[in-house]
């Protein structure tokens, strides 16, 4: 629900960074009080929320002190990308005729955010086929490229559904068979890889053409992908916010999000995206994503008292919610009470456990990647 304009001002008023940083995910000049603590908690803030260099873009004229402060943020972003173009290019030299797209990161950057280059990422996410990934990795392995994994990773039972390697240049690359990590997760989905591949399209990405993921399976992932780490930052309400403006199909979308099992984690990411930065959506996507009242009470309802925009710490309300929603209200409670507990007891756990020594994490070698290889090949071949 939009709040009046009178509300609107009010709520400025008392939360004037939060204000802030929702301007800049509008793409508008935002307005601070001159107070220097408010001046240093809107740094902190949309550095919080990763949206730094976006912030700098937009008060370069009006606020060309703050904008200093950003600058940094603003060059990180930019030479990321212009990296991130190169080392798609050499991708693209590497796996030849390989089926292979690029997610999120690089794409979002380009495509969907208003100063196109600048959104932040860290790494450069490539997905092939889980058959294909032993000749992937071989490929990038005989050009050069690093497994940057400890032995543990890789030799987890859970299989994940990606491995890390650097670049010669000194670029992280996760190299997926699945967009989903770990089978405990994925085993809630069903996101076939080879179809995401046989819809892929070819876009520009920093000079370099690369092939990422359709417009829906795109919007739906980012969807996913927010909510699964928790949906508790501006970066990914507003990737969500421009793939849903620039979406035509949503036939398509509403297809996907119920063929993946992702209906509820598309809704709630949505709405958030709505309620804070006014996405335009279609009037029935609720009813046609399966989302029920019970759904829509609990997640309205700590979405409303906890808004995204104000949060300042990875540990919160919202990420846990979004992380534990399922297709009902009381579903989606229980499994948030079970998570809850569940924290508590690692926690606790991990504080007992302090005492010791700390625990001595070796470098993947070649046997640990070919154990890898294997037990992803072997969920390949089982039924």
């Amino acid at each position: 629900m939009r709040t009046s304009t009178g509300d609107g001002e009010a709520a400025r008023r008392r939360h004037p960074i939060s204000a802030a940083v929702v301007a800049v995910c509008r793409a508008t000049t935002p307005s601070l009080p001159a107070t220097e603590p408010v001046r240093r908690g809107f740094v902190d803030a949309v550095r919080h929320h990763r949206v730094a260099p976006l912030a700098h873009v937009l008060l370069r004229d009006d606020d060309p002190d703050l904008a200093a402060v950003l600058k940094v943020d603003r060059d990180a972003a930019m030479i990321r990308h212009l990296t991130a173009g190169v080392v798609l290019g050499q991708l693209s030299t590497s796996l030849g005729e390989l089926p292979w797209a690029t997610v999120k990161g690089p794409v979002l950057s380009e495509y969907a955010h208003p100063a196109p280059g600048l959104r932040t990422y860290t790494d450069v996410d490539v997905l092939v086929a889980p058959g294909e990934l032993r000749t992937a990795a071989r490929r990038l392995l005989d050009a050069g490229w690093q497994v940057i994994d400890f032995r543990d990773m890789l030799c987890n039972v859970e299989t994940p559904g990606e491995m890390h390697l650097v670049s010669p240049a000194g670029v992280l690359v996760d190299l997926h068979w699945s967009l989903i990590n770990m089978s405990p997760t994925r085993r809630r989905f069903s996101v076939d890889t080879e179809q995401l591949l046989g819809r892929r399209r070819t876009v520009s990405v920093a000079g370099s053409a690369t092939w990422t993921l359709d417009a829906a399976d795109s919007l739906v992932h980012v969807c996913l992908h927010a909510a699964l780490t928790g949906a508790h930052k501006m970066i990914w309400l507003l990737d969500a916010d421009q793939l849903a403006r620039r979406t035509e199909r949503w036939d398509d979308v509403v297809d996907r999000a119920l063929a993946w099992g992702a209906g509820p984690a598309v809704a709630l990411v949505l709405a958030r995206a709505r309620a804070v930065l006014g996405t335009p959506l279609p009037a029935d996507l609720d009813r046609r994503l399966g989302i029920s009242t019970g759904f829509r009470l609990v997640t309205a309802t700590v979405d409303r008292l906890r808004p995204v925009p104000r949060l300042r710490r990875d540990a919160s309300i919202p990420r846990l919610v979004a992380r534990s929603v399922r297709s009902t209200g009381g579903r989606t409670l229980t499994t948030l009470g079970t998570r809850s507990l569940r924290g508590l007891t690692d926690r606790l756990r991990v504080t007992g456990a302090r005492s010791g020594p700390p625990a001595v994490r070796e470098p993947a070698d070649g046997e640990a990647v070919e154990k890898y290889l294997s037990a992803v090949e072997a969920q390949v071949a089982t039924p």
